[in-house]
């Protein structure tokens, strides 16, 4: 562990390894981590329910593999009716399986991934359906487990970075299904028939909300004993072949209790074999269980908190658990990777994928930049790579393709918040040229033209550029950003910081709102619409994505001074602002506005309005399987509860600093960089939310903290109020 971590951390890791010793290699079902153990409070079940599009399978921190369960498939079909999608392949309330893939996406609004499949079926099966009854799951970090009643077998799973393993009790086939994965890219993969106890193949993905990106993911399986029979099977028949290509897999008539070990790459089937030699080796399930318990305890102790309920411990442990499931590692053990625009390659060091940027740029890579430093200035490097090799930055990426989904330049934004918290990654300098060239692209930056005429990008284009006005503060935010990054690299950002404010030329005197080129507003016009951008539910009102005119009016938080003065002064401002609240006009189930709560802490004197607004949103997150208010999407969701349970947030990307909230827990350690940073918040009653003073080491701060303070360590000591 780290110098600065703590000795309650080590005794908890000293636990893990204490119990991985005793149990040795035993074959008995595991049993759930006791409650000394941080991990004991992770409830990956938390989020299959609503919308959360969360999985409950097994996994390590920022893992490639990550096999769960598919109760359900979410078709296209589905989306363009405005369904409600499984994206993650589990849905709570299910009672039967069809098998389980080994990648996953976590919270996403749309399925890809979740190949390839393994499944375990009875004395006798059929190719290509084979769903059976599922019962008794059970989950923790790092392991899954369920009963499949209907054929008398059971399935435990754990997991490495790179490879997974399936204990199969009872059953009569296991089966390798190349092509029905999440992915809505057409049920096509390729399988061969090494020997009796081996299947190696690739399945194809892609498609991810119908977007152009595809991928490919490349498998070998391996039985612990030779089956007593195997062949493919193609479309609905056993084929006599020992290799296939199309709607395939393989069959492996087993009779019993068997393990499979499965080694996964985004390279090759040679990757994928090499993945799964070095990781699993002569290691046992236990090894690997407890192992994958270990490294979640490591991470989680990060952030010990004391105080709240066990309920309020379900919550932040689980929420911290989801933030660091993506980005995921996408290198193999010999470092090799598929480059951004195609092809492959090999580095000295980790690549991830799987980057929601849109999403995460808010909270998760501002906690990855606060807690887990070291790995998001790796993440930040896979990103300054990906803008090299594909001559402009990742918006939406996923094994190496883009997705083009969602809107801005949100890249820029994740770069400037790693520089400004010195983590400014290697590579940097070579991507910023591109970065900035990218700016003024039109094929990367829909509209930018226009927006670097006008200010805005205007409706007009609004069948070419989803949300126009949304679009606008999305790119002036990541204007900012990127003169952020072009100032640490001394370079001229006077015009960037300029065109970064350009947005203003939105304000009609009540909202920011669409716009068109010669200058007239949208209109009709209705502040409360959201859809009609795209046709399907919640998809904006027009203008604007994913939200409504509210939803955006504080949307530019690198500019609120200028935002209040066209509102008529800070006391306009937080009038409308309250208001927005006051209204329920806050959407707890999106990104675009999380950050509001906190903008009451730019303006003296208003930071109890925070409280208010803090308390009545983290509400919305529960212990229950549907506790998740909206799609977590890689975690954003989870972040911002993370951060708001701890009581300080990173309110404006690219700004080292963090607004205080109001800390859900008596007291919560941190490990960072510097050491420990402690926010000391006893709560005399759970209407003690208000702050009335705050003191970091002897020294009287605001409403506002610096990162470099956070960072360094020390002690944040609050006196909170029931009173305003």
């Amino acid at each position: 562990m780290r110098d600065g971590e703590t000795r309650s951390a080590d005794r908890r890791l000293a636990a893990v390894l204490a119990l991985a010793a005793a149990c040795g290699g035993g074959t008995s079902r595991p049993d759930p981590p006791g409650a000394n153990l941080l991990v004991h409070w992770v409830d990956p079940f938390i989020g299959t329910g609503g919308e959360g599009n969360t999985f409950p399978g097994a996994t390590v921190p920022w893992g490639m593999v990550a096999p769960s369960p598919h109760t359900r498939l979410s078709s296209v079909a589905d989306y363009r009716a405005g369904a409600t999608l499984t994206s993650a392949g589990d849905r709570d309330g299910d009672t039967t399986v069809q098998g389980g893939g080994l990648t996953h996406v976590s919270g996403a609004g749309c399925p890809d991934l979740g190949a390839p499949v393994l499944a375990a079926a009875g004395a006798t099966f059929v190719p290509g359906d084979y769903r059976t009854a599922l019962a008794d799951e059970r989950a923790w970090p790092g392991y899954y487990g369920a009963d499949l009643p209907a054929i008398g077998a059971t399935v435990d799973i754990t997991a490495t970075a790179r490879a997974a393993v399936l204990r199969f009790g009872g059953a009569g086939h296991i089966l390798v299904d190349a092509a029905r994965s999440l992915s809505w890219a057409g049920a096509h993969g390729h399988v061969r028939l090494v020997s009796p106890a081996e299947v190696e193949g690739y399945s194809d993905t892609g498609l991810f909300c119908l977007g152009p990106n595809r991928g490919r993911v490349y498998f070998v399986v391996e039985l612990d004993r030779a089956a007593d029979a195997a062949g493919l099977w193609q479309g609905t028949a056993t084929i006599d072949a020992a290799e296939a290509d199309g709607d395939v897999g393989a069959w492996l008539r087993v009779g019993g209790d068997v393990e499979a070990r499965v080694g996964v790459s985004y390279v090759s089937v040679a990757g994928a074999r090499a993945n799964l030699v070095a990781e699993l080796a002569d290691k046992s399930f236990d090894d690997v269980h407890l192992a994958a318990e270990a490294a979640w305890e490591k991470l989680l102790a990060r952030a010990v908190v004391q105080g709240g309920t066990d309920a309020d411990r379900t919550i932040f442990y689980t929420a911290l658990y989801h933030t660091l499931l993506h980005p995921s590692l996408a290198s193999d053990v010999d470092g090799g990777y598929v480059r951004f625009g195609g092809g492959t390659a090999v580095a000295d060091h980790p690549r991830y994928h799987v980057f929601s940027l849109w999403d995460t740029y808010r909270a998760v890579h501002p906690l990855l930049a606060l807690l887990y430093p070291e790995t998001q200035r790796a993440m930040a490097r896979s990103i300054a790579e990906m803008t090299v090799e594909a001559g402009a930055p990742p918006r939406w990426e996923l094994a190496g393709g883009e997705s083009d989904i969602m809107v801005g330049d949100p890249a820029d934004i994740v770069l400037g918040d790693s520089v400004v918290k010195g983590l400014a990654p290697d590579g940097l300098a070579a991507a910023a040229p591109v970065l900035v060239a990218a700016a003024d692209d039109a094929t990367h930056r829909p509209g930018a033209a226009e927006y670097a005429e006008l200010g805005y990008v205007p409706m007009d284009l609004a069948d070419d550029v989803w949300g126009p006005a949304s679009t606008t503060l999305e790119y002036a935010l990541a204007d900012f950003a990127l003169a952020r990054i072009e100032d640490s690299l001394s370079a001229p950002a006077a015009a960037l910081d300029a065109r970064a404010r350009g947005f203003l030329a939105l304000w009609d005197g009540s909202f920011l709102r669409p716009r068109f080129a010669a200058g007239d507003f949208l209109a009709p016009f209705d502040p409360d619409a959201l859809q009609g951008s795209r046709p399907y539910p919640r998809s904006g009102g027009p203008g604007y994505v994913e939200g409504t005119a509210w939803t955006y009016l504080f949307a530019a938080p690198h500019a609120l001074a200028a935002l209040a003065d066209a509102m008529g002064g800070d006391a306009a401002f937080v009038a409308r602002l309250q208001e927005l609240f006051d209204d329920g006009k806050f959407a707890t189930w999106n990104e675009p506005d999380l950050g509001y709560p906190y903008a009451f802490t730019h303006f003296a004197g208003e930071g109890w309005r925070t409280a208010e607004a803090v308390r009545a949103a983290r509400a919305a997150f529960t212990a229950e399987r549907a506790g998740i208010p909206g799609n977590d999407d890689a975690g954003a969701m989870s972040a911002w509860y993370v951060f708001s349970a701890l009581g300080i947030y990173p309110d404006v990307p690219a700004v080292a600093e963090y607004a205080i909230g109001t800390p859900l827990f008596d007291r919560a350690e941190l490990t960072v960089s510097g050491g420990t940073f402690v926010i000391d918040a006893p709560h005399p009653s759970a209407g003690h939310i208000f702050v009335r003073a705050a003191s970091l080491g002897s020294a009287t701060v605001g409403q506002r903290l610096a990162h470099a303070d956070v960072a360094a360590g020390g002690t944040l000591s609050l006196t909170l109020s029931d009173t305003k």
